[in-house]
């Protein structure tokens, strides 16, 4: 018997260029694009809605030449962030982590 490859880590942060604020580094035994999208892992039309307007704000917010236009609007995305990494793991964990913000969810 062979080792069990490793978990796949999905990583969930907004990024220009890059709609869906999915990111999977490859392995030899499953490789990537990097820049993932919802279809890749099959996720909820109702969790793609959310991203998908999760990384709109953020993108309006035009961060690289200003901040957010309120420390509460900034941490209520914070905070859909959060939800939103939850609804995702839920959907992939049989198959893979996620990480938000750095930290692995349990």
């Amino acid at each position: 018997m062979g080792a069990e490859p490793a978990r796949r880590v999905i990583r969930l942060s907004p990024d220009y260029g890059n709609v869906w604020s999915l990111w999977e580094s490859s392995t030899p035994e499953r490789p990537t694009n990097y820049s993932m999208q919802p279809s890749d892992y099959r996720l909820s039309e109702d969790l793609t809605d959310r991203l998908r307007r999760w990384h709109q704000e953020w993108d309006a917010q035009r961060l690289y030449e200003q901040s957010w236009d309120t420390p509460e609007q900034q941490e209520r995305w914070n905070q859909e962030g959060l939800a939103i990494a939850h609804q995702l793991h839920s959907e992939v964990r049989h198959f893979a982590d996620v990480s938000y913000r750095g930290e692995l969810l349990a």
